[in-house]
């Protein structure tokens, strides 16, 4: 039988690599905000043969918010992971970010970055926002809309708000 103090360690280290690799669901609450680089541009490049594309090759691959159900004045997380392959393994594709929050069609909450950088790769990028404590029961959708020259993408994600029924 092996030594009880080798046994805890490995133990705990089995432990710590399965936290490291929580399914999306289950990670939500371990989230930060800001960028992460999840996949370097060589490999993108490989997975999605950019060799063959107009580059620069922009794509979404997950845009997501979380809770789809929550009540006013809560924080609302949303990801977007995006690839991106470029001409040069550090090029950058500057443009204009606007973050939306709609409420019936109409922006309610507009957040515009005028010289956002996408960045070659597979990137993870997570922001948190607090829903107005005066926000009104119903369906919302965020939007993501980004324009350069070279790359244009708009994409959105529906939530729900609704008061705390008493």
């Amino acid at each position: 039988m092996g030594h009880p103090t080798a046994l805890a360690a490995l133990a705990v280290a089995l432990l710590c690599a399965a936290c490291a690799q929580l399914p999306a669901p289950l990670d939500r609450a371990f989230r930060q905000p800001g960028q992460k680089l999840a996949t370097f541009p060589e490999a993108v490049r490989e997975e999605y043969a950019c060799a063959q594309q107009k580059l620069p090759w922009f794509k979404v691959e997950k845009l997501e918010v979380w809770p789809k159900r929550l009540q006013p004045g809560d924080e609302l997380g949303h990801r977007m992971v995006y690839v991106l392959c470029t001409a040069g393994p550090t090029d950058v594709v500057t443009g204009r970010l606007d973050t939306r929050i709609l409420f019936r069609g109409k922006p309610i909450e507009s957040s515009p970055d005028k010289s956002y950088d996408l960045r070659p790769g597979r990137w993870v990028v997570d922001v948190f926002v607090t829903v107005p404590p005066e926000a009104p029961d119903g369906l919302y959708a965020l939007e993501l809309a980004f324009t350069s020259s070279a790359v244009r993408f708009s994409q959105s994600e529906t939530f729900a708000v609704e008061a705390a029924r008493k």
